[in-house]
């Protein structure tokens, strides 16, 4: 990728100037206190169950698995939380995830594009959250090296995506931080793990590389929140697994640039906007994309807290698969358990979603939330990237009308650490979907039981 360390280099140092507070200072020792250790554990189950669809086929007759399937899914996590003193953190954890009765195999998860496997649902124990934490070594700054994960904003951007049951990124990285009176700048290295079921990734490679910043600024804090957070960074895969539109295998080197801005609590309004350019090196293809979200809210001052909002995503897609640049956005690295529909039919990938929402809190310990989407293709010529090689038309007759989905998802706090959830999600297909995939609605539910507990073996 032409020019890529040089415009990363500027763009560490203009970002850094920009958003510096006038004076950085020492923020002096904090007061020592007696070191703590506290043993942690999660543990998670979740019915699932899926009638006309499976996670990587549409309709009655899926190329593998089954169509209608339902299966138990659990999680396992346990670790070790080390505060030797207020600014040193260590921690060390593992995970165990498991799936009982998915008809599809293990198998379909091998990807041609990684050229080995990452799967969802299995990973048999793996280390977890496993890293050395320096906060505030001078001025605000500090260090965290190890295996982390890597959360921003709203998560659409760098998303740990945890609905999965192995957890979607994993990153052994390395990040220095300097924390301000008004936020934050993050510049890191990382290499996300992938889930391969029997193999441990401390013997296997990794998927992505990554080298960027992210920043967060608050422009306003009262009377109402006003916020910007500029990023930029990478994505590169070194391993001659992708194919260009020549037909010719060669690396993915890609980078981002973009930047959220939000307002929160204006007058009972929230607003949020996040902007994503993609270019670079798609094997031999010029890669030349970009992807957007805007979300607006309003917070009913009435019983049971009712929030009401409308959301746009779009990513866009490749409008001529034979001309050597590939408009297709990639999503970078971010989740999407929770963002195009919990049936999780759709990725940040030549999308048109439009989202209207309903969401109540009857009590403290009730949350219940209403969806509906709207998909479309951003490019009738490309895919649609549930499964890519299958749902393409590259003459564009089939349409971008892909379908519409509902979906409603309740959460119950328990007392002790735990957590019930459970959801029902409905998809209506439309004219693209019906005649590449199949005309059947397809549903889905869910049970989830989590529990969550802390035990402080050294005390304070």
């Amino acid at each position: 990728m032409k020019d890529t360390t040089k415009y990363m280099a500027l763009g560490l140092m203009v970002w850094m100037c920009l958003f510096a507070p006038a004076e950085a200072q020492d923020t002096g020792a904090a007061v020592q206190k007696p070191a703590t250790l506290t043993f942690g554990m999660n543990t998670r189950f979740r019915y699932e169950f899926q009638d006309g669809f499976n996670q990587k086929y549409y309709g009655d007759n899926p190329g593998r698995g089954s169509a209608s399937d339902g299966f138990l899914l659990g999680r396992f996590r346990a670790g070790l939380d080390w505060y030797p003193t207020e600014k040193v953190h260590v921690a060390l954890w593992g995970q165990h995830s498991i799936c009982w009765g998915n008809a599809l195999p293990d198998s379909a998860f091998y990807s041609t594009s990684l050229g080995t496997e990452n799967n969802p649902n299995k990973d048999y124990w793996e280390l977890y959250t496993t890293f050395i934490e320096l906060k505030d070594i001078y001025a605000g700054i500090g260090l965290k090296a190890g295996r982390q994960l890597m959360a921003y904003g709203d998560n659409r951007v760098f998303g740990p995506g945890q609905w999965g049951n192995s957890g979607r990124y994993i990153w052994d990285a390395a990040k220095i931080s300097w924390v301000h009176q008004r936020g934050f700048v993050d510049i890191f290295y990382g290499q996300n793990m992938l889930h391969e079921v029997h193999r441990s990734s401390l013997k296997h490679r990794h998927q992505f590389e990554t080298i960027g910043i992210y920043a967060h600024y608050d422009i306003l804090k009262n009377p109402f929140a006003l916020f910007v957070e500029p990023m930029l960074f990478t994505k590169r895969d070194s391993h001659d697994n992708y194919t260009g539109e020549d037909k010719a295998s060669g690396d993915l080197d890609t980078w981002y640039g973009g930047l959220r801005l939000a307002v929160n609590k204006f007058k009972g309004f929230d607003f949020d906007a996040t902007y994503l350019r993609e270019e670079g090196d798609f094997s031999s293809d010029d890669q030349r994309a970009y992807g957007y979200h805007l979300l607006l809210a309003y917070n009913v001052p009435v019983r049971f807290n009712p929030r009401l909002s409308v959301e746009y995503s779009y990513a866009s897609g490749d409008n001529d698969p034979s001309d050597g640049t590939r408009r297709t956005f990639h999503g970078a690295f971010g989740a999407r358990d929770k963002m195009y529909g919990r049936i999780n039919l759709f990725h940040w990938m030549n999308l048109k979603d439009l989202q209207f929402n309903v969401e109540v809190s009857p009590a403290r310990w009730l949350n219940v939330k209403m969806e509906f989407h709207k998909f479309r293709l951003a490019e009738r010529k490309d895919a649609w990237y549930l499964n890519q090689k299958l749902y393409r038309d590259s003459s564009g007759s089939s349409g971008s009308e892909v379908g519409r989905e509902v979906d409603i998802v309740a959460t119950v706090k328990l007392p002790r650490g735990n957590k019930l959830m459970a959801g029902f999600g409905h998809f209506r297909p439309d004219e693209f979907a019906k005649k590449l995939a199949s005309s059947k609605n397809a549903n889905w539910c869910f049970v989830q039981w989590e529990f969550l507990f802390n035990w402080q073996l050294i005390k304070e």
